[in-house]
């Protein structure tokens, strides 16, 4: 923790241009990692701005604007580093990871997912955190080891990071509680971070939940309940629903031109039981199909090269060789 401390120290008293960068599709705990550890760094007198490749999740860009703050996407590259936050390669960042991995502009990660031996061995700078709950609670325990203190607006958004990333505290550990009451005694707004990220009650989303639950197909695997389902849009969302109603682990994915991506869950007892890991999953399965993918044990993705259907029938193959160890 002191050696980020001081290489962020250090960066930000270099002159450097630095962009804070987290992936594609941008959830909660990523925009807030990436705008707070930018802000922290410029107040240091740093050349920082946070920035996302390709998108925002639209509940982020929710966050973002109910405390005026913005994010860049896709920024030119005129940087001389680039920090990763809440990701782990450059397949996270979509085209622009190829663009800027091309461009051979040094970059560091900071990130709380599984360790990426190549991104290791390219960094400039490498710090990973995987028994760490959320990217928010890494970069605030970062932050309090640089000495920074953190403004209220600047503690509530970390805290929305924390409780996006854990499944509202589903995933947390006691460690993540200590987070959480050093972020309230900095100023954090509770109620203002749960209202936050009150799923939408649109008529748009309650279809897309409605869809997968009618689509779904349901097979069992050494007496576990494994979804599936197709779904356009919402797929984390609707992967986590089905878990909620009773899967052991779903996975939600959709295809166009030739390449899918799937979103996948898993409840915390499923996980303790069996071991199962799907960030390692969703790794291997991107690497299978000229993808990416990566994640948390309970929450992951993959997007590659494919039809749906193919990578059911490998999920399927890796469940079953999986289960039948754990059992």
């Amino acid at each position: 923790m002191r050696e980020a401390a001081d290489f962020l120290i250090q960066a930000a008293s270099s002159g450097q241009r630095i962009v804070v960068l987290c992936h594609r599709n941008a959830d909660p705990d990523a925009v807030a990692s990436a705008v707070v550890l930018a802000e922290a760094m410029a107040g240091l007198g740093g050349r920082v701005k946070a920035a996302a490749a390709d998108d925002l999740a639209a509940i982020s860009e929710a966050v973002l604007n109910s405390f005026s703050r913005k994010i860049g996407v896709n920024p030119e590259l005129d940087f001389d580093l680039a920090i990763f936050v809440d990701t782990s390669s450059f397949g996270h960042l979509g085209e622009f990871g190829q663009k800027l991995k091309d461009s051979g502009i040094p970059f560091a990660v900071i990130d709380h997912h599984k360790p990426v031996e190549e991104m290791r061995q390219l960094a400039k700078f490498y710090y990973v955190r995987e028994d760490i709950t959320s990217e928010s609670e890494l970069i605030y325990r970062i932050l309090t080891e640089m000495g920074v203190k953190l403004t209220p607006d600047q503690a509530s958004l970390l805290l929305v990071g924390v409780i996006s990333d854990t499944g509202h505290f589903r995933f947390a550990n006691p460690d993540t509680f200590a987070v959480v009451e050093g972020l309230l005694k900095a100023g954090a707004d509770y109620n203002r971070a749960l209202d936050l990220l009150k799923p939408p009650d649109d008529l748009s989303r309650r279809v897309a939940m409605l869809k997968a639950a009618g689509r779904s197909e349901l097979q069992r695997i050494n007496g576990r309940l494994i979804v599936f389902s197709d779904l356009g849009s919402f797929e984390g969302d609707a992967a986590g629903m089905l878990v909620r109603i009773g899967a052991d682990v779903a996975f939600v994915g959709s295809e166009e031109k030739g390449e899918f991506r799937v979103s996948g869950r898993a409840s915390p007892e499923f996980l303790k039981e069996t071991g199962l890991h799907l960030g390692e999953m969703m790794e291997e399965l991107g690497k299978q199909f000229n993808g990416s993918g990566g994640g948390h044990a309970g929450a992951a993705s993959v997007t590659g090269k494919g039809s749906f259907e193919e990578v059911k029938k490998q999920i399927v193959k890796m469940l079953q060789k999986k289960l039948v160890k754990a059992e």
